[in-house]
């Protein structure tokens, strides 16, 4: 799915604004992408990959991305729910019986179950107690099953959203132990490499070295230099926050969520009913204009829905946005981190691109045919079903179909498009294709004089009143 939009009216806008989060955070480079559909419509460069030369990024340009990598992990326990190889509500003791060491101040162990870890409402601490960012020094995956001991339960489970590395850390060897290979080859696997990414990886060849941007952190206190970041492998908990990638591959990543927002879903990573689930909220914060689903963060701005994950890490800041609905999608990468102003960014394109140019018009490929108005017009009218439902058959500018209901009207099913459909045969039956009713049968029946005088749908039989 492809959509040729010009974004001339607005990309002032969009470099307006990636310029002032620029100049605020002093971020050395940048990188923005906007996907629509299937394509990468747009990239903005700025700035400089590394300080000192004129080396732009490019969508190839790799950056570090952090907590993003736990949309992939999360991605890949779906995948294991799909096979029958677990539950989303298996409580982590079953595929990790050394988490009895783990001490409960609230609620119990039973109650950190896969779907609690992945939304962040496990109850765990934020990070392994070996985890330290100063240094930085991470966990190995050998401290990290050995020190399940110091593992605490802080909060109450069932009161408040926590965010844990820990919690998705674990959910890597998880994977592990039910696919019985290790994570990160799961995930090139059974993920990246069917969506063909060609750079996102947990460790960088020589070639990809070559290609990725120089990270930096802000200055110290007293000081207006920014720094070098010192490189931190994530070890044990590589699941949380260990994959580069740049645009190019992030880009397919985002048109791969837009499947579950589509009735085409040719993708064989994840069935669009499971995409849909993971992108369903899961909890909801206090006013519902933030929220929780599996992986993904929710953020409503009016009547827009985004879905989204940030990441940082040493020297590198990412965040994707999307909305499902318009199929509209921004990508920032930038080579400092923390900053503050660039997870905002994404959000502000996504709705400005969307307020410019809309939608994308999805393609629908069906075996439904479209009702003549000839054939269609012998059943135009209006039609009742008790207790009291009104509902007006009619012929307009999308074709037959059942009217959007009137004044005073309580219409059940209007309104809906009206198909032929191909493999029923019978031309007084109709296929619902909206609404309500879709994928039901509306089957008319006809008087003594070949006149229609009620249709069943759904239980309901209509009788013509006019």
């Amino acid at each position: 799915m492809t959509n040729d939009v010009d974004l001339a009216a607005i990309e002032q806008k969009i470099r307006d604004l990636v310029q002032y989060s620029m100049s605020k955070d002093r971020i050395p480079g940048m990188s923005v992408g906007i996907v629509r559909g299937d394509s990468l419509i747009a990239y903005y460069s700025f700035g400089t990959q590394r300080l000192g030369t004129d080396l732009s990024p490019t969508p190839l340009t790799i950056s570090r991305v952090a907590s993003i990598t736990k949309t992939f992990t999360a991605t890949a326990i779906l995948q294991l729910r799909d096979l029958g190889k677990l539950e989303l509500d298996d409580p982590l003791l079953l595929h990790l019986p050394d988490f009895t060491v783990a001490s409960a101040l609230h609620g119990t162990l039973e109650e950190v179950t896969l779907r609690r870890m992945m939304t962040h409402y496990s109850g765990l601490r934020t990070e392994h107690p070996l985890t330290d960012w100063d240094a930085p020094s991470f966990v190995s995956t050998e401290e990290l099953l050995n020190g399940l001991a110091e593992i605490e339960i802080v909060i109450p489970q069932d009161s408040q959203w926590k965010y844990s590395n820990l919690a998705v850390g674990l959910l890597g060897h998880v994977i592990e132990k039910v696919s019985g290979v290790p994570y990160e080859q799961y995930i090139y696997e059974e993920i990246t490499g069917p969506l063909g990414f060609g750079n996102t990886r947990f460790e960088l060849d020589p070639e990809q070295k070559r290609l990725k941007a120089t990270g930096y952190s802000p200055p110290t206190p007293g000081s207006d230099d920014l720094r070098e970041a010192p490189y931190a492998p994530l070890l044990g908990i590589a699941a949380a926050g260990q994959l580069h990638s740049n645009v190019e591959d992030l880009a397919k990543w985002v048109s791969f969520q837009f499947s579950s927002g589509r009735k085409n879903h040719p993708s064989k990573v994840l069935a669009a009913t499971t995409l849909a689930e993971m992108h369903r909220p899961v909890y909801l914060g206090d006013g519902w204009n933030s929220g929780q689903a599996i992986a993904w963060l929710l953020l409503r701005r009016g009547d827009l829905v985004l879905h989204g994950h940030g990441g940082g890490i040493q020297g590198f800041s990412s965040n994707i946005t999307f909305d499902i609905k318009s199929q509209t999608g921004v990508i920032m990468l930038a080579n400092i981190w923390p900053a503050p102003t660039p997870y905002n960014l994404p959000a502000d394109i996504t709705e400005l691109v969307i307020e410019e140019i809309g939608p994308v018009a999805e393609q629908v490929a069906s075996d439904l045919g479209d009702v003549s108005q000839d054939h269609a017009s012998r059943y135009l009218g209006r039609y009742w079903a008790e207790p009291g439902a009104y509902v007006d058959v009619v012929f307009g500018e999308t074709g037959f179909g059942l009217g959007t209901p009137g004044e005073g009207d309580y219409s059940l099913h209007g309104p809906a498009d009206l198909k032929n459909d191909p493999a029923v045969g019978d031309q007084r039956v109709f296929r619902i294709a909206s609404g309500r009713g879709a994928g039901e049968l509306a089957e008319f029946s006809l008087d003594r004089n070949g006149r229609p005088e009620s249709f069943r749908l759904g239980g309901f039989l209509y009788k013509r009143i006019d």
